[in-house]
């Protein structure tokens, strides 16, 4: 059985009572949340834009070859795999363009780099105008598909909102919000804080059920805490002190 800490004895942390519009700022936390949310807002246009651009310029390539390409015979100079997560299969080779020796690489289906060998002839297709742009001709170029850059943008975006959101929650809950007494019932460890289950007591004497995120070193089951809620939704809560916002002290 929980117990429960005694309301009409109970007095709200120093600075908090139970005034309204309370003048908040940020925590270290919570700027160093919403510098990632700006960082993460601008990052993902300007991933995207450059993405972009190098799938415009790939397909270009793709299309001056497939327009005025011509086929000659390079040698292979290097048969080898890049590591990381996402391994290539990969060639270069070299060819001989306007009396002038060229050099260019690709990435290779795996089911053809198995049969490639240093020295091997490897017929290629080339620009005459620009031999720089070069490719094998027994498979077509690869590049990102169009839609990457929208798929980044998205990506990249959510977080700035999310982050964002959860400070102006914090800091609307903070500034408008009423303290009361309560007790931890639960505790519940997640893969980066543990999760506070409580009871608390209104004004009006009514005991409400909440949660909310207690960090890494929560106070113990039975413990008192002081919990902040909406007093036209007491459904959100949060457990007092606020990871993100704190009181502006005068």
């Amino acid at each position: 059985m929980t117990t429960q800490s005694n309301p009409t004895n109970w007095q709200p942390p120093d600075g908090l009572g139970y005034s309204s519009l309370r003048p908040v700022r940020l925590t270290t936390r919570g700027i160093a949340m919403a510098v990632a949310g700006m960082i993460f807002l601008i990052g993902g246009p300007v991933l995207s834009y450059v993405i972009a651009n190098q799938i415009q310029r790939d397909q270009q390539r793709e299309d001056l070859l497939t327009q005025q390409g011509v086929g000659t015979s390079a040698v292979i100079t290097r048969v080898w795999r890049n590591g990381g997560k996402d391994e290539r299969h990969m060639v270069s080779y070299s060819f001989t363009a306007g009396d002038r020796e060229w050099t260019g690489q690709a990435s290779v289906p795996r089911r053809i780099w198995t049969g490639l060998r240093n020295g091997a002839p490897l017929p290629i297709r080339y620009v005459p105008s620009r031999p720089g742009v070069n490719h094998p001709a027994e498979w077509p170029p690869s590049h990102a598909p169009n839609w990457l850059p929208w798929l980044l943008l998205g990506s990249f975006s959510w977080p700035s909102f999310l982050f964002w959101g959860l400070i102006r929650r914090q800091k609307r809950l903070l500034s408008e919000g009423r303290p009361a007494p309560g007790v931890i019932t639960r505790l519940r460890r997640t893969d980066k804080q543990f999760v506070a289950y409580y009871d608390f007591t209104l004004l009006s004497g009514q005991v409400v059920k909440g949660k909310s995120g207690a960090g890494h070193r929560p106070p113990g089951v039975g413990s008192p805490i002081c919990v902040i809620y909406d007093p036209d939704n007491p459904r959100r809560n949060a457990i007092y002190p606020l990871p993100f916002v704190k009181l502006e002290r005068s």
